[in-house]
Order: structure tokens, then C-alpha cells, then sequence
């Protein structure tokens, strides 16, 4: 009943934050599309679009936080059903360490989420290109910090819950992210050509890059 209510606590803050940066997200993209119609173009059916996996990779991460929030209702049916990872210690730490990557994961989404303003679109809506390359605050690090958010803070629920079935959904839709990556950087070089490329020889794709 202890590991329970732990486990359901970090769960339950996690979503906290996560439900914080749904709803900035939420209140930002309808502000913008009231005042910022301009900003965004339809896009040709010309240029690249996702692959298939990319899209099913998608889904699956957000099935994966789906059954993550379950956990908080559900978490001693779900622990009875679903084998638990055994050959990882199920110590605090742990489960600290797990809590730490799910926090770390929701602050670097809400600095990327911010940085875009306006130029951020859900990837399944498709339809829509944005003006420019967004290169300011974190993304004059890394290109992608959305993406390697979501697979940050997926780390840390794994580590907390130590579910099977959480870490092969994980597995998939941490691979789906990367494909995702690599779509949308075909369609942004499509878009922007030669500022896109040199933005992206400078910019590492997950990382920072250590020498330019």
C-alpha cells in the first residue's frame, strides 16, 4: 500500500505539470489563431509527409501516457494484470530518479512549446507550414526538444512504474518519435532549403552539438 501511494503521488504530479503545459498549449494555439491567421500557410500536397510508422509512433506515446495517467486510478489492478519489470530494483531511488526525468522532461516541453509560439502545429494536423525557422532559446541547442522531452519524461514513468507493457509501448513509440523527426526535417528543408540545412549543421538533432 506504501509503494502504492508513491507510486501514484510521482504519477499523479507528473500529470500535474503535463496537464499545465496541455493547457498553456491549449490557450496559446487558440490565441494565435486569433490573432495570427496570417502566420501559417496551407501546405502543397507536394512536399513530404509523415510516413505511416511515424504517425502509428505518435499514437502509440500517447497511448502510452494514457495508460500513464490510468496508473493513478488504476495502479493495483493494473500491477495485478500487467508483469511487473522484476530484474530492476523497485527501491525509492528509483522511482526519484524516475520522478526527476518526468519533471526535467515537462520543463524542457514547456520551454520548447513557449520558444514556437506560433509556429507550433500538431504533427497529424498536417495542412499547415509555418514563415520561419525557429532557432531562439532552446532551440539553439537542440532541434527537436519536443520530441526528446517526450522520450525523456516516457523514461521516467517506465522507471516509476516499471510496467512490461509500458516499456514495449515505449520502445515503438520512442522509435515512431525519431522517424517523426527525420519526416519533419524533410519537410522543413523542403520549405526553408538552404536555412534549414545550415540551421541544421549547426544544431544538434537530440543533442547539442560539441564543436561546430
Amino acid at each position: 500500500m506504501h509503494d502504492s501511494f508513491i507510486i501514484k503521488g510521482f504519477i499523479g504530479l507528473g500529470f500535474i505539470f503535463f496537464g499545465f503545459n496541455l493547457m498553456y498549449i491549449i490557450i496559446k494555439k487558440v490565441k494565435n489563431k486569433k490573432n495570427s491567421r496570417n502566420n501559417l500557410n496551407n501546405l502543397d500536397d507536394n512536399f513530404p509527409k509523415p510516413r505511416l510508422f511515424a504517425r502509428l509512433g505518435l499514437m502509440i506515446m500517447n497511448v502510452f501516457i494514457i495508460l500513464c495517467f490510468l496508473n493513478i486510478l488504476f495502479y493495483d489492478l493494473f500491477k495485478i494484470i500487467i508483469p511487473r519489470i522484476d530484474f530492476l530494483t523497485t527501491s525509492l531511488p528509483v522511482k526519484i530518479i524516475g520522478f526527476g526525468l518526468v519533471i526535467i522532461g515537462n520543463i524542457m516541453l514547456f520551454f520548447a512549446y513557449r520558444e514556437l509560439g506560433i509556429c507550433w502545429a500538431y504533427p497529424l494536423e498536417g495542412g499547415k507550414r509555418t514563415k520561419r525557422v525557429v532557432k531562439t532559446g532552446i532551440y539553439g541547442k537542440i532541434r527537436h526538444p519536443i520530441y526528446l522531452s517526450f522520450n525523456i519524461f516516457s523514461i521516467g514513468f517506465n522507471l516509476i512504474l516499471l510496467d512490461w507493457l509500458l516499456l514495449i509501448l515505449y520502445i515503438f513509440g520512442g522509435i515512431g518519435l525519431y522517424v517523426l523527426a527525420i519526416d519533419e526535417e524533410k519537410l522543413l528543408i523542403a520549405i526553408f532549403g538552404d536555412e534549414y540545412l545550415d540551421y541544421k549543421k549547426k544544431v544538434g538533432r537530440f543533442f547539442p552539438k560539441i564543436s561546430q
